[in-house]
């Protein structure tokens, strides 16, 4: 049996006060006046596991945007690094390390990215006082572990209209699904969104198969997708699940619609080669954007890297940025000036990679944008008229 979100909860905050006198690399004592010279921020992240895919793009726009401020001396006098704590992807191993920084010194911590790992960590912040900055981290009820909890990446559900209203304009009236039972954000949105987003635009759901993100064969699943005769094939699953189902689809020469969510990752559509022309998807960023932050961010993200930014490089951007103007308006590092400086930055908005990024309450909204995808690239599909 899968232990439950409280018993993760109770094991990290037993451990919490195990290791109280465990320190952090946070670089400031909590309670302490002033700034320091030098500040590491504590990211707890899904370095290895099975939502390993997103992370180096995350890192690489959070690392981004940690140069861009100890280049322009943001923090007057601080210079700010990292201290990375890989969780493992497992909920238990999140935990027990959020644990560990709550324990110690740290004002602040960031976590990213997976929903199933988020819900155990958040109510171990929470518990500790320590403002926590989440990335993607999707799952319904993130932020309800407490006032101390922030996400900085708008969960899929407040943008997924996009593709539900794409159905409808395009004459879809039966929609098969495959989606990962095991990661939150695309559980709640095969069981719950989409059920009532089908009543809403006029189709049918007519297939819809559960599987494990570590499955590594889905030919019964679509052999029962390809059964119930679609219009349109939604993919909620994560990395190379998305090229078994697209390979398994055009060998069948399915004439439907091939969506996705943004967990479908460039990486595997580049894999894909041209196999993966045409399949669309919602998403809060894309490298196509025609905002002016978004600009500024692929125009610095491409000279650094050599390469166009995806969606999970820019939430660590953003991650980054609501860190870097929480510590810099601050009076000093503790967990109550910090708790405040991030409380207004919610209070009136981040411009971020993503765009304007708004929020309810401590979570974050954007417009987001329908994209296709074509020769290698993202490209904006236009609203229904």
């Amino acid at each position: 049996m899968r232990p439950t979100r409280s018993l993760f909860a109770a094991a990290a905050v037993a451990l919490l006060s195990v290791t109280a006198a465990c320190g952090s690399g946070g670089g400031a004592s909590t309670g302490s006046a002033g700034k320091p010279s030098e500040f590491a921020i504590d990211f707890v992240l899904d370095v290895t596991g099975v939502s390993q895919t997103f992370s180096p793009a995350v890192r690489q726009g959070w690392d981004l945007r940690i140069e861009q401020a100890n280049a322009a001396k943001e923090l007057r006098g601080t210079t700010l690094s990292t201290n990375v704590h890989d969780t493992r992807s497992d909920p238990r191993t999140g935990a027990g390390l959020m644990a560990e920084v709550g324990a110690g010194e740290a004002p602040l911590a960031v976590f990213g990215t997976s929903s199933s790992v988020a819900p155990a960590v958040a109510p171990v912040a929470q518990q500790a006082g320590l403002p926590l900055v989440t990335i993607y981290s999707g799952s319904p009820g993130v932020v309800d572990a407490g006032d101390h909890v922030f996400r900085v990446t708008a969960p899929q559900y407040t943008y997924h209209h996009l593709q539900s209203e794409y159905f409808k304009a395009n004459g879809v009236k039966r929609v098969a699904i495959v989606y990962n039972n095991d990661i939150g954000t695309l559980k709640d949105l095969a069981e719950n969104y989409y059920p009532k987003a089908a009543a809403q635009d006029g189709y049918e759901i007519v297939q819809s198969s559960g599987v494990s993100a570590k499955a590594p064969d889905l030919s019964s699943e679509m052999t029962g997708v390809l059964g119930s005769n679609p219009d349109a094939v939604l993919m909620l699953v994560l990395g190379q699940q998305n090229t078994s189902i697209v390979t398994q689809l055009r060998r069948a020469s399915f004439p439907g619609v091939i969506a996705a969510q943004p967990g479908v990752g460039n990486q595997a559509l580049l894999a894909l080669g041209p196999a993966a022309d045409g399949i669309v998807y919602p998403i809060d960023f894309s490298a196509a954007t025609t905002s002016a932050a978004g600009k500024d961010f692929v125009n610095a993200y491409q000279a650094r890297y050599g390469s166009a930014p995806d969606t999970f490089a820019a939430s660590g951007y953003d991650g980054a940025s609501m860190a870097v103007a929480a510590l810099a308006a601050a009076p000093e590092f503790t967990r109550e000036a910090l708790l405040q400086s991030i409380s207004d930055i919610t209070a009136k908005g981040l411009d971020g990679a993503s765009g304007t990024v708004r929020f309810d309450g401590r979570d974050a909204r954007v417009d987001g944008m329908m994209v296709r995808w074509e020769n290698g690239r993202e490209t904006l599909v236009a609203p229904p008229a």
